[in-house]
């Protein structure tokens, strides 16, 4: 029989010293930005019912969740997304509070990738949702602010890719294929896989739908995506989606963003669950996006409320990979006492020292030349003997070597 008691399960890992501090890094940054601009925390349960997610997010697969059953039998799940229990606690515990709610969340999330064994299934995530008020506004607010947590967690080696995935939707209402087909399609697109795309669309019928979803996944770059966007196609609600677009860009564009924000119209993922502005963010030498978000209005009417809503998350691990990290810190002064009775003047000799801004560190071994030599290989450079006096020990000088103080 073999055991798993050594390792850590598929797509987990543990975090060491210095990975914690980076990852603490992060959050903190991007918790006072959220506070700063009126977010307020919100905490939801790691434990959620499988229905928060079965009936209100259907863009996540039932795959990708981790189930278990509680003491009643009751199906449960751990929380893969944040955003649908921000949802379910607004329209309980927050129903009444006034509208636009600004929340903002650290939580972890895990989602199963069986198709990539290799991609982490446990997520520390940070992320803000901006429930109600006007729609326009709203976008105008969480976009900016998406860029400016990408610039204050990067140094300003970042990229914001923009969509808006009525473009999408109106080539799809105008393209004559059954639904599969149209499944299909979405995700070569996402995939940016032309030579599949083109074969698919083979199997549609030609028209000027199928026309500019060929063309699609190179909508990619500048203000010059809407000119050829335009003209590829602008029936059936595509026109306004790309108007409305080109409006959160050049809004952009004005704070001086200038090549930080490109359009890819071809970010098409989640098409049933975003219905308006999506958005991700990348960190320059890192291929996975550490931002993601959109509007979803939609969601909350799932759970009794008609609020717009609009939020991002950002994957704290990956954005902690661009941090250079800080050097350990080492205790100033291991302070040890030979006889236990003095242990109660050690401590106390320790909290004098920490309220002076002193690093120290508490020897737990039974005798000096112990202590010294842990001392060493810590790179502690000086030990204090807690006696009738205090006595200090400079550790590169070796053994037997001290000065009264």
């Amino acid at each position: 029989m073999r055991y798993y008691d050594k390792i850590t399960p598929d797509g987990t890992r543990d975090l060491l010293f210095g990975e914690c501090d980076q990852r603490s890094q992060v959050t903190k940054t991007l918790k006072e930005l959220f506070v700063s601009q009126g977010y307020r925390r919100v905490m939801t349960p790691a434990l959620e019912f499988y229905d928060v997610f079965g009936k209100a997010a259907k863009y996540l697969p039932k795959e990708a969740m981790y189930k278990l059953t509680d003491a009643k039998g009751r199906l449960m799940v751990l929380c893969p997304d944040c955003t649908a229990p921000v949802a379910r606690l607004t329209a309980t515990r927050l129903k009444g509070l006034p509208k636009p709610l600004r929340l903002y969340y650290n939580h972890n999330i895990y989602r199963g990738f069986p198709e990539r064994k290799s991609k982490s299934v446990e997520i520390n995530q940070v992320g803000i949702e901006l429930i109600g008020g006007s729609p326009l506004r709203g976008d105008l607010e969480v976009v900016e602010l998406a860029a400016r947590s990408l610039d204050k967690v990067s140094g300003g080696k970042y990229r914001l890719e923009l969509c808006h995935i009525g473009y999408f939707k109106a080539i799809m209402d105008s393209l004559d294929a059954d639904d599969d087909t149209k499944e299909e399609i979405r995700q070569l697109v996402e995939q940016k896989n032309y030579a599949a795309l083109s074969d698919t669309l083979g199997r549609a019928k030609d028209n000027k739908a199928a026309r500019a979803l060929r063309k699609l996944p190179r909508l990619f770059g500048g203000a010059e995506v809407f000119r050829e966007a335009y003209e590829l196609f602008d029936e059936n609600g595509a026109r306004e989606s790309l108007d409305y677009l080109k409006r959160i860009y050049e809004y952009l564009q004005e704070l001086g963003l200038g090549d930080k924000v490109l359009i890819d119209l071809g970010l098409v993922n989640l098409a049933e669950y975003y219905t308006g502005i999506i958005f991700r963010g990348y960190f320059r030498g890192l291929g996975e996006q550490v931002l993601s978000g959109g509007r979803y209005d939609t969601l909350l009417s799932q759970f009794g409320e008609d609020h717009c809503a609009i939020g991002f998350g950002f994957n704290v691990d990956l954005a902690s990979q661009v941090k250079e990290p800080e050097p350990e810190p080492v205790p100033k002064i291991l302070v040890f006492t030979r006889d236990l009775k003095h242990i109660p003047a050690s401590v106390q000799y320790r909290k004098e020292l920490e309220e002076k801004g002193i690093m120290t560190e508490n020897s737990v071994f039974d005798t000096l030349e112990e202590t010294l030599e842990y001392a060493r290989k810590r790179g502690i450079l000086r030990v204090h003997l807690v006696g009738e006096k205090i006595e200090e020990y400079q550790v590169e000088k070796g053994i037997g070597e001290n000065e009264t103080n």
